[in-house]
């Protein structure tokens, strides 16, 4: 099979980038960071949806302000562009399903801009929201992240139990096991792991377990493989090998259905990047990957981007 003709008739989905972050610390300088970066890459790398992550530094005052101005400098670039489109309804994905325009989902990296007020959930979905984590790493007003103890708090229950009437999709990467686990008792939607890898195969923190990986299925949900945490030597060492090893686990323990792509590239953040997975304009060589070890091309286009579209489909309105 020419790995090339199936990348160029799927549709390929990243489901998790750091975006908002990078135009966020670069609006002093008045660039185009989105229109004239960031979708040039996608368009070599023939992606067609991204998951775009609001992510705030300034814990806990100044976080929704942040998000804000990410949310507005997001929406001021998109006025101009007739290339892409923020992803808020089911015509909206087909939009860009049948065009050739690409397609971002609004989420969020933790939900530390709402603080303790869940019903500002409603403001965010109405501003594009449509997938989020409770947390990133460390403890917040609803849930504990991988460097922290205990579940979901009362309010975190609450807020699941609102996304799930929302309409937004609930992300457990960087959720510590206890809260994992609150949230598969709780919520009634698939849920997703935008950028997680195997913990069999290299024991992070950040990883997931079996049981984990086997739950998320369960809900009908995917997980997004991430270009960090993949190798056993440790950060640094991770190359298009490494992740090829935790994707064929992860196709093996969670199913065809339920594994997708979540890179979470951000060498434009100072961050290093995996050998052979530097940036989004690499995402080919993972298509050419899957076809040479063995697996047919509708198992492909799943992993790609159509589990992803299914979970898509089953939360927007």
């Amino acid at each position: 099979m020419n790995y090339k003709h199936i990348h160029e008739n799927s549709i390929v989905i990243d489901a998790h980038s750091d975006i908002p972050l990078h135009m966020y610390q670069n609006r002093m300088k008045k660039k185009r960071i989105l229109t004239e970066t960031h979708i040039p890459l996608l368009k070599r790398g023939e992606v067609n949806i991204v998951f775009i992550d609001l992510f705030e530094e300034l814990h806990p005052e100044g976080s929704l302000k942040e998000a804000m101005i990410q949310i507005s400098e997001l929406y001021g670039e998109l006025d101009n562009c007739s290339d892409a489109i923020l992803i808020k309804t089911k015509d909206d994905l087909n939009e860009v399903l049948k065009g050739e325009k690409i397609g971002f989902v609004l989420s969020a990296e933790g939900l530390e801009f709402i603080s303790n007020e869940v019903s500002m959930l409603r403001v965010f979905y109405e501003l594009g929201l449509r997938c989020a984590m409770l947390t990133w790493n460390w403890r917040n007003y609803l849930a504990s992240g991988t460097y922290e103890n205990g579940g979901l708090s009362l309010m975190g229950k609450e807020a699941i139990k609102e996304m799930n009437r929302l309409g937004i999709i609930v992300d457990v990467s960087h959720l510590n096991e206890e809260g994992f686990w609150d949230i598969v008792a709780i919520s009634t939607k698939p849920i997703i792991a935008s950028h997680s890898n195997a913990k069999k195969i290299t024991n992070h923190v950040r990883n997931l377990t079996d049981d984990q990986i086997k739950a998320i299925a369960k809900t009908g949900g995917v997980i997004g493989l991430n270009s960090y945490f993949t190798s056993k030597e440790g950060q640094g060492k991770e190359t298009l090998e490494t992740y090829m090893d935790h994707m064929e686990y992860m196709i093996e323990t969670a199913g065809e259905d339920h594994v997708g792509l979540g890179f979470d590239f951000n060498m434009y953040l100072g961050s290093f990047g995996a050998v052979g997975l530097e940036d989004c304009t690499c995402i080919p060589n993972v298509t050419k990957e899957l076809i040479n070890r063995g697996y047919k091309e509708e198992t492909v286009k799943k992993i790609l981007g159509g589990n992803f579209v299914r979970v898509l489909e089953s939360i927007l309105p």
